[in-house]
């Protein structure tokens, strides 16, 4: 009797349960203080699952920077990311905090990413609604390009949501209320310096700045408290190169001679050829991690365009004209050098993006009653894109080598590349008796050599000119292989031992 009413009981409830869950989940969207967090907590939990960590290339420059920071700033003219001391000085900071580790790395980075899905929903909640604001927010969390390079010690993504919250409070003192003094206006160009200060590309934004101009029809004097704020972050940056070479344009001129170099020696892998080269962008848009955001993208911009819609032209006027900058634009003052076509320079105009296709979803009445599945589709897309990915986790073989690497009593030769990881991997206190490839070996004996096969063929494909030892590709009779790493052919890790 009690078994039965029990059971009762638990199916009585469970029916209710299901009844009022549409009406549950209404309450919880329509309220932001309880949606907002949970679709941040989301942001994290994808962000967490798909962990970049470190790579092989810019990040593991930028770690060396950052550590390396208590002996003084590194700088080198050739090398323009040692001039960004936006990244340096946060990963520095970080170090300091957490140690040196894969999470410390990228803290910074990820914090940014969590905090744009915030600034992303009040953007929404400014020029449209909270609804709006929420679903932008949403989309945010669950984009492939965010959730990827969140968590990889990278430029972009700080630098973005920087230069972001810059745009968003020049719109809200527009829009919305001035602050006194005009402080609102020097504030946000002080944001877009700071997004400076990591990462040069985000000053395309003034781009946007002069479309809003345009489609105001108005200059107004507070505007030039924009560039002043900006410029205020650009004298402290200045003078500190100042002191540090003497050349207050250091940065500047790092970043042309690094982009002149690039030009001649990479010819921007290929970026340039003709016509291929004028369609790279869509190219990289369609085969990403992110090819049906983008679509829908497309589709809510020709939507209003053709609609005239007003209320999405602030930010038509910040997406369009940037992405066409990206594709055509130059990035010198000089000569025309265009921008490297790669996926995460497209970090700038991801808010404008997902709040078009926010508005989209939210407004249009055909689609509205279908938007749960607009964005299940989504969320189940960008998992799979991400889930295809090939370079997480990309230290994994080399920590698995280090740990065994330990008991080597011989010198060990390897590549740069491989030596700077173990460097990292140490987290800067490396016992191991490294040393980087001879021109060639004929005068080596009794020591060990590392053969990292994917690491050498990246660093050829990125600088066709380099040669490494014959030996390394052609090992003698009298290398043997005493440690092999890795289950594909082309991409293990081989270590010699020369008799």
């Amino acid at each position: 009797m009690i078994k039965n009413y029990l059971g009762f009981l638990v199916k009585n409830t469970c029916l209710k349960f299901r009844m009022k869950l549409p009406e549950i989940i209404k309450k919880i969207v329509e309220n932001s203080k309880i949606a907002l967090p949970l679709i941040v907590l989301l942001g994290l939990i994808l962000r967490i699952i798909f962990f970049s960590g470190m790579g092989t290339s810019d990040d593991l420059l930028y770690s060396r920077f950052a550590h390396y920071l208590d002996k003084g700033v590194y700088l080198d003219a050739d090398l323009s990311l040692s001039t960004r001391l936006g990244i340096i000085f946060l990963t520095a900071i970080s170090y300091s905090l957490f140690g040196i580790n894969d999470f410390s790395s990228v803290f910074f980075v990820l914090a940014s990413s969590l905090a744009g899905i915030v600034l992303v929903y009040y953007f929404g909640k400014l020029i449209f609604d909270k609804k709006t604001g929420l679903i932008a927010a949403f989309l945010l969390s669950i984009f492939p390009l965010d959730i990827v390079y969140s968590t990889r010690l990278l430029t972009d993504v700080p630098s973005a949501f920087l230069m972001n919250l810059g745009v968003y409070i020049f719109l809200y003192n527009e829009l919305k209320m001035k602050w006194r003094f005009g402080s609102g206006y020097l504030l946000s160009g002080i944001f877009i310096g700071l997004g400076y200060m990591i990462r040069e590309t985000i000053l395309l934004i003034g781009i946007f700045f002069v479309f809003y101009s345009v489609y105001r029809k108005k200059i107004k004097k507070e505007y030039l408290l924009v560039a002043f704020g900006f410029l205020m972050i650009f004298a402290i940056e200045s003078s500190i190169f100042y002191g540090l070479t003497g050349y207050p344009l250091f940065r500047q001129h790092a970043s042309q001679q690094a982009l002149e170099y690039s030009f001649v020696m990479h010819d921007y892998f290929g970026r340039l050829e003709f016509p291929k080269g004028l369609l790279h962008y869509p190219y990289i848009i369609l085969t990403g991690n992110s090819p049906l955001f983008y679509i829908l993208i497309f589709i809510s911009i020709i939507h209003f365009m053709l609609q005239k819609n007003k209320e999405a032209y602030l930010m038509l006027i910040w997406f369009i004209p940037l992405l066409l900058y990206l594709s055509f634009g130059t990035t010198s003052l000089t000569s025309y050098i265009p921008l490297r076509a790669v996926e995460r320079y497209l970090t700038i105009i991801s808010v404008p993006g997902l709040l078009l296709l926010a508005l989209f979803l939210n407004q249009n009445k055909g689609i509205r009653g279908f938007m749960p599945f607009f964005l299940l589709l989504l969320l189940i897309s960008s998992v799979f894109f991400i889930s295809l990915r090939q370079d997480k986790n990309s230290l994994a073989s080399l920590r698995i080598l280090y740990n065994d690497l330990q008991s080597a009593d011989k010198a060990i030769y390897a590549d740069e590349r491989t030596i700077k990881v173990f460097d990292y991997i140490s987290a800067y206190n490396n016992k191991l008796k490294l040393i980087e490839y001879p021109k060639n070996f004929k005068d080596v004996k009794d020591a060990y050599v590392i053969v990292n096969k994917k690491m050498l063929r990246n660093v050829v494909i990125a600088n066709p000119w380099l040669k490494f030892p014959e030996e390394i590709e052609n090992p003698p009779k009298n290398w043997k292989i005493t440690k092999q790493v890795g289950k594909e052919e082309k991409d293990m890790i081989l270590v010699y031992h020369i008799l």
